[in-house]
């Protein structure tokens, strides 16, 4: 079997029908699709089950809510595909999409397959987004050359895209990083899989064509505003790139990303609490020690918005904070 496609299910009734429809109505049909129910409270687990009754190419894992991370260990787990496919359960695919990828493989047992992807919302596509690196084949030389300076995040912003769902990558590549991967990190974890991935492999190939819709869903996760971020995920994060990722090549990279995410924590602060509380938060957490190797370590060229965020952490200056989280929420 080539494919395993694994789709971690929470809260997204509206939208799993059309997800599943458009993995069973592929053009490339070797493939198991497993249906990872994440304990959601709505009508997903009952929708897995019909689907079931209706294709004996896919299987259902009922759990408890555990998060993204422990959800797609479940499924690979069970996963019996050369290449693990990532969808989420409120996106949906091109019909093309395994058919594409799988006609790459023929040519050579890439570890990873990458490709762009379309952003939509309910009633139509909003934008294309192409992978910015050269298309085509990746040895490990180039690898090393051409994508691994701006990996994680280079001096100039630039970072290779890193979600899951636009790639697909050979299981006995991802399966070890994936079962590694803390379930506490709920957000950014598919750039923890994904870098770690590309750093472990040989060659890639990276397809110029839009295979993927990603739906625009205020009700997402990576979409909520109602509660603040979390200050242990940017360092559970930092510290498992650094488990994978060589600190002489990576370890500026690391640094400038997760100070980007110190940022983002702090911007979310302000969400839930007063100007005074929240300062006081921000500065004692900014000074703490596990961030301060990062903070210093932190180093960004051109990009004003990147260098802008990353003075403001360096130097705990909180009012431009204060002001980015009410132009981002306005």
């Amino acid at each position: 079997m080539l494919f395993s496609v694994i789709v971690p299910i929470y809260k997204v009734e509206k939208y799993l029908r059309q997800c599943v429809d458009s993995i069973l109505a592929q053009t490339f049909s070797d493939f198991e699709l497993i249906l990872v129910d994440d304990g959601s409270p709505d009508g997903c687990p009952s929708i897995c089950d019909d689907f079931v009754k209706q294709d004996n190419r896919v299987k259902v894992i009922h759990k408890e809510n555990g998060g993204p991370t422990s959800a797609r260990k479940a499924g690979i787990l069970k996963a019996n595909g050369d290449y693990i496919v990532c969808v989420d359960g409120d996106d949906f695919l091109v019909s093309e999409m395994l058919r594409k990828v799988s006609d790459v493989l023929l040519k050579s047992q890439y570890d990873i397959v990458c490709f762009s992807y379309k952003t939509v919302s309910d009633k139509k596509i909003i934008d294309n987004f192409s992978v910015e690196y050269r298309k085509g084949e990746y040895s490990r030389n180039q690898i090393e050359s051409e994508i691994f300076p701006t990996l994680v995040t280079g001096t100039n912003g630039k970072r290779f895209p890193p979600a899951v769902w636009c790639k697909v990558f050979k299981k006995e590549l991802l399966k070890p990083i994936q079962l590694k991967l803390s379930d506490q990190i709920i957000l950014g974890e598919d750039s923890c899989l994904s870098y770690c991935s590309i750093y472990n492999a040989n060659s890639i190939y990276i397809l110029n064509e839009q295979l993927y819709c990603y739906r625009i869903n205020n009700s997402s996760i990576t979409r909520q505003r109602q509660k603040s971020l979390s200050w242990e995920e940017p360092i559970l994060r930092a510290q498992f790139y650094r488990e994978y990722l060589p600190d002489q090549i990576f370890f500026e990279q690391i640094a400038r990303i997760t100070v980007h995410s110190l940022f983002n924590v702090s911007v979310s602060i302000f969400y839930n609490k007063k100007y005074r509380e929240a300062k006081e938060e921000i500065k004692k957490k900014l000074k703490d020690s596990a961030y301060q190797s990062y903070i210093k370590g932190a180093k960004f060229k051109k990009n004003f918005k990147e260098r802008f965020a990353c003075f403001c952490i360096k130097h705990a200056w909180i009012f431009p904070i204060w002001c980015f989280s009410k132009l981002k929420g306005a």
